[in-house]
């Protein structure tokens, strides 16, 4: 049995179109990356900020393909186990997808569910458990994920930081087990 996981580290995927429109993208809607997420992608794995990710040992990653894009340019350079987590895909956002961002509701107020999509309570179960799958790797781990799945962690693990751009780098760790998670 491996030891409990103390550290890991959360990338959000690079620009789409979608991000650079101001429109919802969720689960229902499986976007690329556009040139300018390959390029943060790029520059991401060539930075010396990637350098403290030198321990990972698996990279866990959403099966969306703006995730899997990021995770495999990352992996060019850490060279680490690839795991897909479905858990890890986007908020499915039902009607809401494809809408401008300045049309729909404030997305984390307690009563905005999307119609048609999961309710808020359902995805941040799915994410727990997607974090619980990612956690139980060899770690080491980094999670190649959206930024609806930082701010369900977020919560999850009670850190104060939900917003996440798009291919920025995150530590996150802890002392010991019984210990609260915080941001590196």
């Amino acid at each position: 049995m491996s030891e409990p996981c103390e550290k890991f580290y959360f990338v959000r995927h690079g620009e789409t179109d979608a991000n650079a429109n101001n429109l919802a993208a969720g689960s229902g809607w499986d976007i690329e990356l556009n040139s300018v997420g390959l390029a943060q992608a790029q520059a991401l794995a060539a930075s010396e900020r990637l350098g403290m990710c030198k321990d990972v040992m698996t990279i866990c990653v959403s099966p969306m393909t703006r995730a899997l894009q990021t995770a495999e340019a990352i992996n060019q350079v850490l060279q680490a186990p690839l795991v897909v987590i479905e858990q890890l895909k986007e908020w499915q956002l039902g009607d809401w997808e494809r809408v401008s961002w300045s049309e729909l509701p404030s997305l984390y107020h307690p009563d905005s569910n999307p119609p048609n999509g999961e309710t808020q309570i359902q995805f941040g179960t799915r994410v727990a458990g997607g974090l619980s799958a990612a956690l139980g790797q060899a770690g080491p781990i980094l999670i190649v994920a959206h930024g609806g799945v930082w701010h369900a962690i977020s919560r999850i693990l009670t850190l104060p930081h939900a917003s996440i751009g798009n291919c920025d780098l995150i530590r996150v760790q802890r002392a010991s087990a019984a210990d609260p998670w915080i941001l590196d």
